[in-house]
């Protein structure tokens, strides 16, 4: 593909030099003010470099949206019945290391007994901690003028980050499946990509897609970025 294959779409105030969109791969998109080429060939073809319209969706129950003067806010509550059968699972479990670990130290037991269930004693903490996060954390995604963060509340856990407004491009549902021993498992994740091509991963391990899709319509309704496909995405079966 040569330079000739494109049409540049003029911009009437920057000029600045445009760089390859991951977004679409007809589309080159200026980094500065959204200056753009189209292939030669697919213009008369707006669905393959715009994307069909999609439908608004409704707010998801564990959604709740809040605004103040300069921000607004999502928050994604994370419990789901799911965690019912695992806060039974926990307990059985820490009961059984703090039988063991009673019998240990009352009765002087070798020192094999006390460090055999060390990995156990590490499942157990990581599972208790993931059921607490389960019933109690939600999830923080606020928008202000310069800066989009997400965080989670009231216990610590990994992924939170803050990027500048100014340098994200457009939002994406994902789709992961995985396999193991135990079957199949699908969840999603909503992911962000910059201006410089860089794909950001905001949240992730969403059982179904709606969550994931609301949370992009609302942040590209609010930033005013159009609603492109971006290969990878999920965009409904």
């Amino acid at each position: 593909m040569t330079h000739q294959d494109w049409i540049v779409m003029t911009c009437p105030t920057c000029g600045a030099k445009m760089a390859p969109s991951l977004l679409e791969p007809e589309r080159y998109q200026c980094q500065y003010c959204g200056n753009e080429y189209l292939l030669k060939n697919l213009l008369g073809k707006p669905e393959s470099t715009v994307g069909k319209i999609r439908p608004r969706l409704a707010p998801p129950e564990s959604v709740k949206i809040e605004r103040e003067t300069d921000r607004v806010r999502m928050i994604h509550r994370w419990f789901s019945f799911k965690y019912i059968p695992l806060a039974f699972f926990a307990l059985a479990w820490d009961v059984f290391l703090i039988f063991w670990y009673g019998m240990a130290f009352t009765t002087g037991a070798p020192w094999i007994m006390i460090c055999f269930p060390i990995a156990h004693v590490a499942v157990g903490v990581g599972l208790t901690y993931s059921v607490l996060t389960g019933f109690f954390n939600r999830t923080i995604v606020e928008l202000t003028r310069d800066e989009l963060a997400v965080w989670f509340e009231p216990l610590p856990w990994l992924g939170e980050k803050t990027l500048p407004v100014a340098e994200i491009s457009q939002f994406y549902c994902k789709k992961k499946v995985s396999q193991n021993s135990k079957g199949t498992s699908v969840n999603y994740a909503l992911h962000a990509v910059m201006r410089d091509g860089k794909d950001v991963k905001l949240l992730e391990n969403f059982d179904s897609p709606e969550i994931a899709q609301f949370i992009e319509q609302q942040l590209e309704t609010w930033m005013k970025i159009p609603d492109r496909p971006v290969a990878g995405e999920f965009r409904g079966e």
